[in-house]
């Protein structure tokens, strides 16, 4: 069997995203997949991206960085702030790149469509909570102008609502990788997926999907938080250290 390794919603969040990175590394794991979110809250975004296109295979776009890349900005003058700092903090250079970012990401394993992306087939802003009912949680599953046409997914892998979790439905089966920089909820510690099977095979075999948490320096997190010019930055530390969320 070969495994992907599955991060999203890094946040800006350079110690975390070293931790993963350095965890995947350690169990042999060459195939990663982002599902956005690499900018948005914390203090390293320039770093979130250089990192994800270094080490992962393809990234596909979240909702900040649809932000990142808007022309127009909705949601008030917060926003607009939000996508100017982000814009100064990583350059033009990188703010191209995100304009080259998929939607989402289909692939074969072990006889399984499986799909990718960060929110749900409606677009990288349109939120799915794990609360959400069984009617909403299939809808995971279509196909859309967003996602495309190219299969029927069994499986469907998202990130955005920084909680983790897997459900069988029916014969399908969601799951969500939870959140690398910014987890909510009791568990705090930087969280990613991994699936397991015949990568690339029309043939039924196994498949695993597993949660992974990992411990990194918080300590190191704060104080880059601190020190890196943001006028929210108490906020963002009060979430990832106790994993909730500062609209709730």
């Amino acid at each position: 069997m070969e495994s992907i390794a599955i991060i999203s919603d890094i946040h800006g969040n350079a110690p975390a995203l070293e931790a993963v990175i350095a965890e995947i590394a350690r169990r042999g794991i060459s195939r990663i997949f982002c599902l956005g979110d690499m900018v948005g809250k914390g203090p390293s975004p320039d770093v979130a991206i250089d990192i994800c296109r270094e080490k992962c295979e393809r990234i596909v776009v979240g909702n900040h960085e649809e932000l990142v890349r808007a022309e127009k900005v909705f949601g008030g003058d917060e926003y607009v702030e939000m996508q100017e700092r982000q814009r100064k903090k990583i350059g033009q250079e990188r703010c191209d790149f995100l304009l080259t970012l998929e939607n989402s990401i289909d692939v074969k394993m072990s006889g399984k469509n499986v799909r990718l992306f960060h929110a749900s087939p409606v677009s990288a802003l349109h939120r799915v909570r794990r609360s959400d009912g069984k009617e909403k949680h299939l809808s995971m599953f279509e196909n859309t102008d967003f996602t495309g046409f190219s299969c029927e997914p069994d499986v469907v892998g998202y990130g955005d609502i920084h909680v983790s979790f897997v459900e069988v439905l029916g014969g399908k089966i969601l799951f969500n990788v939870g959140s690398v920089g910014n987890p909510l909820g009791i568990d705090t510690r930087a969280s990613f997926g991994i699936m397991s099977g015949e990568y690339g095979n029309g043939a039924e075999d196994k498949l695993e999907i597993e949660i992974v948490k990992v411990d990194y320096d918080k300590d190191k997190a704060i104080e880059d938080a601190r020190g890196g010019d943001l006028p929210d930055a108490e906020l963002y530390i009060n979430e990832i250290m106790t994993g909730i969320y500062r609209g709730a």
